[in-house]
């Protein structure tokens, strides 16, 4: 029996031994992938701290839908494109080239959402979005390039552009798959959370004065509570975005705002007062008794 092999210290962004973990481990630890995301967030950087960006960036991440607003719009290219091609291999090249104009539109809008998200990534993930997104860029030419076949009369090259540009895209579109489904971005980090269902004591009442936030454990996860005018909140300390450390974070009128990426969320509810996140934080009951802070959560 083979022996599988030991996994190399010297690569430790990835232990996984499965080939598809192998291969991105491989891309995303490409060096040049860091310097080009510094550079990228240098030149992003004034828009991203002009005045008003804040709700143009809530505006992109979705936290007006209730979820990431990136992967609904992802569909959209990769649909016309693939439309396309069916159309090209049954002869309709008019058809084709309508569905092929349209996905290359679309392409610009799912983009701008996309880059919006890779702004408040870090480390493999942001590495691995840039990859994604300049794998889609090139698809994206390379449909843009068929489209001007298509006008210039040269069906066989338009034909050929546009199933190499499918095939680009598809790869990006894995790429896109490992970041949500494998890394968790941009989904609700709370998710899985429940309970307890009963109160809980989690906190002496001398060990929680007015205005400071604290950080509990309570069954394998950690809560934030928090006192103001007498009333005391909790909710889960992962932030819903990416996991940052609520109890790290400043409160202000009643919000507390997330060390990490800035999200914001409404104590009294746990509403999400701005983006990144798009989920809003899960709140628990919190109250005083006989001395102790206790809190509920949702049940299981």
């Amino acid at each position: 029996m083979v022996e599988a092999p030991a996994p190399d210290p010297e690569r430790l962004s990835t232990l996984e031994s499965s080939w598809n973990s192998r291969l991105l481990g491989v891309l995303e630890e490409a060096g040049w992938l860091e310097g080009a995301s510094e550079t990228l967030m240098g030149w992003l950087q004034p828009l991203l701290a002009a005045p008003g960006a804040a709700r143009v960036k809530d505006l992109l991440h979705g936290r007006w839908l209730g979820h990431a607003l990136h992967p609904v719009l992802t569909d959209a290219p990769i649909g016309f494109w693939m439309g396309a091609a069916v159309l090209d291999l049954a002869g309709q090249e008019f058809a084709a080239g309508l569905l092929s104009g349209a996905g290359s539109a679309s392409a610009v809008a799912t983009a701008v959402t996309g880059l919006a998200d890779w702004t408040v990534t870090d480390g493999r993930e942001r590495r691995l979005g840039l990859l994604h997104g300049l794998v889609n860029v090139a698809g994206l030419c390379l449909q843009v390039a068929s489209l001007g076949a298509r006008l210039q009369g040269r069906r066989g090259a338009a034909k050929s552009l546009s199933y190499a540009g499918l095939g680009v895209s598809s790869a990006a579109a894995y790429l896109g798959g490992e970041l949500v489904f494998g890394r968790g971005l941009m989904v609700n980090h709370d998710a899985w959370t429940a309970g307890p269902d009963e109160w809980t004591p989690v906190l002496p009442s001398p060990q929680l004065p007015e205005r400071v936030t604290r950080r509990v454990d309570l069954r394998g996860h950690s809560v934030l509570v928090y006192r103001e005018a007498g009333r005391v909140y909790a909710m889960e300390d992962a932030c819903a975005h990416a996991g940052g450390p609520l109890s790290e974070g400043e409160v202000e009128d009643g919000v507390v705002t997330c060390p990490w990426h800035g999200s914001r969320f409404r104590l009294k509810d746990g509403a999400v007062m701005r983006g990144p996140a798009t989920f809003p934080q899960l709140r628990l009951q919190a109250r005083e008794r006989q001395g102790q802070i206790e809190v509920r959560g949702r049940k299981g």
